[in-house]
């Protein structure tokens, strides 16, 4: 979002010693800065989890979304073993314990702090492993997957939520469904 305009007058980088701007008004972008679950809050059909949106983008490839998603010990598995195709995805931990699979490795337990990186075409699957609500950040690159469980979320409100609304979902948005069993 853009917000004031200010005038500039001409900048140089001083490390090139070219100039940056010519002079003239520049349009200032605002910042945005959000707390612990602050964002757009969408429902979410599985009892105990909530999905809060970040950040999400509108622009062109290398864009993201940044997801805020908690899960309450005891809400399962979410989602599946599934692959994107061209989505990359950064989960972050920020409290509790999750377990991941990424490629043909599992992670049983990990907690706060842990960084997993999932880029395009590898399996992966998480769940929450702990005893506490647990809680990671999920970065997405391309932007686009919000809308994955913005639509989600708006079956299960108009009632229409189905394994076979949620496999057309997945397949709009880059999400295959494999079958691999793991750490049950």
């Amino acid at each position: 979002m853009l917000g004031r305009v200010i005038n500039v007058a001409k900048s140089v980088d001083s490390r090139s010693g070219h100039g940056a701007v010519e002079g003239g008004q520049v349009a200032v972008a605002e910042g945005r800065v959000l707390g612990p679950e602050e964002g757009k809050r969408i429902p979410f059909p599985i009892p105990g989890a909530s999905i809060v949106i970040k950040a999400s983008g509108q622009r062109a490839p290398g864009d993201h979304d940044l997801i805020e998603i908690s899960l309450e010990p005891g809400s399962g598995g979410t989602p599946r073993p599934h692959v994107h195709r061209k989505h990359e995805e950064i989960f972050y931990v920020v409290e509790g314990q999750f377990g991941f699979l990424v490629g043909d490795r599992q992670f049983p337990q990990l907690g706060p702090g842990s960084f997993i990186h999932v880029p395009p075409g590898v399996v992966h699957d998480f769940r929450q492993s702990g005893s506490v609500r647990s809680r990671f950040l999920l970065v997405t690159c391309p932007a686009g997957l919000d809308r994955y469980f913005e639509e989600m979320s708006t079956l299960y409100s108009e009632g229409k939520f189905s394994e076979a609304a949620l496999r057309e979902l997945r397949l709009k948005h880059d999400t295959d469904e494999v079958d691999v069993s793991w750490g049950r």
